[in-house]
C-alpha cells in the first residue's frame, strides 16, 4: 500500500475549465474526479471554529491557530456533537458563493445534501484512517450524486489527506469486506468496509491541499485517507451534491447527528431480534437505501428477506453456479432504482 505521496500520481487541475460543464463532465467521466485549486470561501472560519471547539474538548492547547494535537485525548475520547452544530458546518455548504461553485461544476441547479461529515484524523491513528472504499457502497441515495472534499487547512505530505484511483469508478462497484482493526469515527465503534488494496488495479494519486481547495469526485471513484504522520489534527469535511430534480432519500434531508439516532434506534430494534453486529450492518445498509424508517415490522420483514436471499446465494455457490443478485441489486429492484 502507498504509504507517502512520492509514491503517488499528482492530480490533474480542472480551474481552467470551470466556466465549462460541459468539458468538466467530460473529465469527471474519464478521470472520475475534478480538483479545483482556491476556489471557496469561508474555509478559514470553519478551521479557526474547530480549532476552537477542539481546545475546549481538550485535544488542542489554548492559544494556538493549528489544530496542533496535545495526546491527551484520542478520537473515543473527543464529543464531536459540537462540531457538527458548527455554524461554519453547514454556511461551507450554503454561502452563496461556494453553490455557485458548485452548480457551475454541474451546470444546472443542485441540492446540497444536509449532512455533511467532519472529518478529524489524529496523528498516528490507524484504526480510525478511512479505508480504500466507494461512496456508493454506504451512499445509496441515487446513481448521478458527488462527494465534494474540503481541506481546512494545508494538508501536505507528512499531514495526509486523500488519495484517489483515477479511472476505477468505471469498472462499477466493487467488492467491499470487513476490515481487521479499522474503526468509524462518524459512528463510533462500526467496523470498516473497504476494497482490499490489492483489489483497486490503478495507481494512486493526491496533491498538496490548501484552504479554499475542493476535490469532487464521482460517487464509484475509490478513494482512501492517507496516514496522518504530523503532529497536527488533519481537519476536512465532505458532503455530498446532486443535480436538484434527482431523486433522493430521507438520508439526503438529515443530518449526521440525526443518522446516528437513527442508527441507535435500528441496531436495538435488529439486536433484540436476534442479529448478529455484522448482520445488522447489512440490514442499515438496506434500510437507508430504500428509504425505510426503523420500525420494528420492516426491519423484521427485510431481516427475513436479506435472510432467505443470502441462503439462495450460499446455494448457488455450493453448486458452482453464477450467484443470485446481491442485496444491493435486490434492493435497487425494489426501488424501483430511485436510489
Amino acid at each position: 500500500m502507498p504509504t507517502a505521496t512520492n509514491t503517488l500520481g499528482r492530480f490533474r487541475e480542472a480551474n481552467d475549465y470551470l466556466n465549462d460543464p460541459q468539458a468538466l463532465n467530460a473529465i469527471i467521466a474519464e478521470e472520475g474526479y475534478l480538483f479545483f485549486r482556491g476556489v471557496l470561501d469561508g474555509v478559514d472560519r470553519a478551521k479557526c471554529d474547530f480549532v476552537r471547539i477542539l481546545q475546549q474538548q481538550g485535544a488542542v492547547e489554548p492559544g494556538i491557530s493549528e489544530p496542533i494535537w496535545n495526546g491527551k485525548k484520542r478520537v473515543e475520547e473527543i464529543d464531536d456533537t459540537e462540531l457538527y452544530r458548527a455554524h461554519c458546518c453547514a454556511e461551507l455548504f450554503e454561502s452563496s458563493h461556494n453553490v455557485e461553485i458548485f452548480q457551475r461544476i454541474f451546470g444546472e441547479p443542485i441540492f446540497v445534501f444536509k449532512n455533511p461529515t467532519v472529518r478529524y484524523a489524529l496523528p498516528n491513528d490507524r484504526e480510525h484512517v478511512s479505508p480504500p472504499h466507494q461512496d456508493y457502497f454506504f451512499v445509496r441515495f441515487n446513481k448521478i450524486f458527488r462527494t465534494f472534499w474540503i481541506p481546512l487547512m494545508d494538508i501536505e505530505e507528512a499531514v495526509g489527506g486523500l488519495a484517489l484511483a483515477p479511472g476505477v469508478h468505471k469498472r462499477g462497484l466493487l467488492d467491499h469486506v470487513e476490515l481487521q482493526n479499522v474503526y468509524s469515527y462518524v459512528f463510533r465503534g462500526r467496523k470498516q468496509k473497504g476494497i482490499p488494496i490489492d483489489k483497486v488495479p490503478a495507481p494512486w494519486a493526491t496533491a498538496d491541499y490548501h484552504p479554499g481547495d475542493l476535490l469532487v469526485f464521482h460517487n464509484l471513484m475509490v478513494h482512501w485517507a492517507l496516514p496522518n504522520r504530523s503532529d497536527k489534527i488533519r481537519l476536512s469535511i465532505d458532503n455530498r451534491c446532486a443535480p436538484l430534480n434527482a431523486p433522493r432519500t430521507w438520508q439526503a434531508e438529515r443530518s449526521i447527528l440525526d443518522a446516528r439516532q437513527f442508527r441507535a434506534a435500528a441496531q436495538q430494534i435488529a439486536l433484540e431480534e436476534g442479529a448478529s453486529q455484522e448482520f445488522f450492518e447489512e440490514i442499515m445498509i438496506e434500510l437507508m437505501g430504500r428509504d425505510l424508517e426503523p420500525g420494528r415490522s420492516q426491519i423484521k420483514a427485510l431481516m427475513e428477506e436479506l435472510r432467505s436471499h443470502n441462503a439462495l446465494s450460499r446455494a448457488s455457490q455450493e453448486r458452482d453456479q453464477p450467484p443470485h443478485p446481491t442485496a444491493d441489486q435486490l434492493g435497487k429492484h425494489r426501488n424501483n432504482d430511485g436510489y
